[in-house]
């Protein structure tokens, strides 16, 4: 069975929220194809479909739809149990604070970038780095779902911003776990097609 994960067409987006849940279907070895739309018919697309009104979004063969970056995640599979998942979470929410943190303002927002830049980095960038430094993934020595939403928090903010580029330079823990996802075999397999494609369409 293989799933269609219905997302926008963002140039330059890198894959953003997709990206995340992308990640996890690559470790949990669960096939996917991906299902573009362009903003202009992106009401149409997501109308019926999610609630929210937002993407990304699942569709499965039997039709069931999926909405909500982490509910896709767990319903993508492959994640841990026990404490090992109460540690994930841990892990999870708080990269997605660092990813919304940065979302949720406009680029003309001074006084939202200042306080994004002289609090939130610091924080997030903060916490994540301590935890990194005594584990070598977000639940434990396997990469789970956690540790795809802490890669691409971490590096959506360090594209678009130079104080969390420079932040992240400086945390030696953040830059060795980006290194060890990056190393995990699916993981790089995954981030080479993916260069791959951007070559040909920076909007996928």
């Amino acid at each position: 069975m293989t799933d269609k994960l219905h997302y926008l067409r963002i140039p330059n987006g890198m894959g953003a929220r997709a990206e995340m849940v992308r990640m996890a279907y690559v470790l949990a070895k669960r096939p996917y194809v991906d299902v573009f739309h362009d903003f202009a018919n992106a009401g149409q697309a997501v109308g019926g479909k999610n609630p929210y009104k937002q993407f990304p979004f699942v569709e499965t063969d039997s039709g069931e739809i999926i909405y909500q970056t982490l509910a896709i995640m767990h319903h993508a599979g492959g994640w841990p149990t026990g404490q090992a998942l109460t540690k994930a979470l841990m892990v999870a929410m708080g990269a997605y604070d660092l990813y919304q943190a940065f979302a949720g303002f406009s680029a003309d927002d001074a006084a939202a970038k200042k306080k994004f830049e002289e609090r939130r980095v610091p924080q997030y960038m903060g916490a994540l780095g301590e935890i990194y430094a005594k584990t070598n993934f977000a639940a434990g020595d396997t990469p789970c779902f956690a540790d795809c939403i802490a890669h691409e928090a971490i590096a959506w903010t360090v594209r678009r911003n130079e104080v969390a580029k420079r932040t992240f330079e400086a945390n030696k823990s953040l830059v060795d776990f980006v290194a060890r996802f990056r190393g995990v075999p699916a993981i790089k397999e995954f981030m080479a097609r993916q260069a791959a494609a951007r070559e040909k369409d920076n909007a996928v």
